[in-house]
């Protein structure tokens, strides 16, 4: 009995960090679901993602902070000789935790449903969590990539309730009786 409780242990451990891995792109679907009637709100939530991600790679590319697995005497000299060094090798702010936090922001004001929010969350840090544990960024990298997508959920959430809003027009007045 005892190395079933581990082994269910085990599964759920594992289960929590592919659903950290897989995050953002959990994050990506769900929220394309959920915004499929909103079409205004689905545009803008798109968008935002892309240019989140691109985003993403320009500061990764101006940063230029490796990922703590890396063998900085490596890393170093390579960027010293020129050598090209791909954007994965760059941990500065984390994608992950910016995708998550983005698509949890829009969501939260989008939707306004502290349920859907709350899974959101959970799902971001559960991203948090395996970026981490895996090494695969450091606490400040994982914040940094918080903070970014955090703001680039308000803002682009912020465009789109300006659209939703539209134009308010003066209409002259046609003298009806009141």
């Amino acid at each position: 009995m005892e190395q079933f409780f581990k082994d269910a242990w085990f599964y759920i451990i594992k289960i929590f960090d592919l659903i950290g891995y897989l995050g953002p792109f959990i994050l990506l679907i769900v929220t394309i679901l959920l915004l499929k009637n909103k079409t205004t709100l689905l545009t803008y939530y798109i968008c935002g993602y892309i240019l989140n991600i691109g985003l993403n790679l320009i500061l990764k590319g101006l940063i230029k902070q490796p990922r703590p697995s890396e063998d900085l005497k490596i890393f170093n000299a390579s960027l010293a000789q020129g050598k090209r060094v791909g954007f994965d090798a760059f941990g500065m702010p984390s994608g992950h935790m910016q995708s998550t936090f983005y698509s949890s922001v829009f969501i939260c004001f989008a939707l306004n449903n502290p349920i859907i929010t709350a899974i959101y969350i959970a799902v971001a840090l559960s991203s948090a969590f395996q970026r981490i544990k895996y090494k695969n960024h450091t606490l400040m990298q994982v914040i940094c990539g918080s903070i970014v997508g955090i703001i680039m959920g308000c803002v682009f959430y912020l465009f789109s309730s300006k659209k939703l809003m539209g134009l308010l027009k003066y209409k002259k007045d046609d003298d009806a009786p009141k």
